[in-house]
């Protein structure tokens, strides 16, 4: 077995992995934002050789490539959950992964799947071959509201598994009361803005706020995406589906500030800058729960301290991912997320 890093390892972005053995196969193809080659380190010749391409959520630092490597000549079958497979619409040759189903077979390779709490759609991967036993937890998280299966009792060769905190000593409870805190802070003199993805951790922030006495508001990308969640979703909790719903669509509060979620994580639309323009001069802030791209608008606001970061938990740390990996079995460990080198 040859197995390649195409990317996700020391930095934050461009994940993507190939092991070459008796079956030959892709897990994810993300891009990197703020670097000058984008895309993964992957050969052409073994794309083409490619027979599966495993995706494990529609982030684009984990699907953005997928157009790139159709135009390196990938032609296999791509399999992930139907939630997933609807950013790639327009490729046919693909396998949707039952909801509620735990594995499959593709000819000699079988593939084991569960929930990894990311967001909806996110799954991690067992990928058995005659030559290779391999775990991907993809972006993986048992503490967000989504739900999720937990990653136990596999052995495994290899185990590439999330470290997006690295060394951070990450405490949810902690960073929910930081982030409540400093709405509270905000909302006082203005409104605040919250740059998210479109698909994830917009929900635990909801959730989070809910019981705030302010409006929250989403933009139309956001509210789309919690309309096709259905109320006790495969993917997300009866009760916190509605309670997110009932929070979207209570009365307005005339006279109180303003919660702003755009599904825009990076700033990197005119309406996104546009809003976080407007927020800060009318004595809001900005606040980025996520990772920043080097160089990007988050990047300049978060460098210049016109927006504030408190980390949100949708990923693990090196000390979640040794949880995880202990009761596992793993001959060894690729941490990737991270652009911390102490971490393998």
């Amino acid at each position: 077995m040859n197995f390649i890093i195409g990317g996700g390892v020391h930095e934050h972005g461009r994940n993507c992995f190939y092991v070459e053995a008796d079956v030959n196969y892709i897990v994810d193809c993300g891009v990197m934002k703020g670097v000058r080659n984008t895309y993964p380190k992957l050969p052409a010749d073994k794309i083409a050789a490619a027979e599966y391409l495993f995706l494990t959520h529609s982030h684009e630092d984990h699907i953005g490539a997928f157009g790139w490597l159709l135009s390196k000549g990938f032609k296999g079958k791509v399999i992930a959950s139907a939630k997933t497979l609807e950013a790639i619409s327009g490729y046919d040759n693909v396998f949707a992964l039952p909801d509620g189903g735990n594995s499959a077979i593709f000819g000699d390779l079988t593939v084991q799947y569960g929930r990894s709490g990311h967001c909806t759609g996110s799954l991690w991967y067992y990928i058995k071959t005659a030559d290779s036993e391999i775990l991907f937890s993809g972006d993986y998280c048992e503490n967000s509201c989504y739900n999720v299966d937990k990653i136990q009792n596999y052995s495994a060769d290899i185990a590439v598994l999330d470290c997006a905190f690295g060394y951070f000593g990450y405490n949810r409870a902690v960073q929910e009361m930081r982030i409540s805190e400093f709405a509270e802070s905000v909302l006082k003199t203005g409104n605040l803005l919250l740059p998210v993805p479109k698909n994830g951790r917009a929900v635990d922030l909801i959730y989070l706020l809910r019981n705030m006495d302010c409006n929250i508001s989403v933009d139309e990308k956001l509210r789309l995406t919690f309309c096709e969640l259905a109320k006790g979703d495969y993917w997300l909790p009866e009760d916190i589906s509605a309670a997110v719903d009932k929070c979207l669509y209570r009365d307005v509060r005339y006279g109180k500030p303003t919660v702003f979620l755009i599904a825009d994580a990076q700033l990197s639309s005119c309406e996104g800058r546009q809003a976080a323009d407007s927020v800060i001069k009318s004595g809001g802030s900005v606040l980025f729960t996520g990772h920043a791209d080097n160089g990007g608008e988050a990047y300049r606001l978060i460098s210049c301290g016109a927006g504030k970061v408190i980390p949100y938990n949708a990923h693990m740390s090196k000390l979640d991912a040794d949880y995880v990996a202990g009761r596992n079995k793993f001959e060894k460990i690729i941490y990737f997320h991270g652009d911390d080198k102490k971490q393998t």
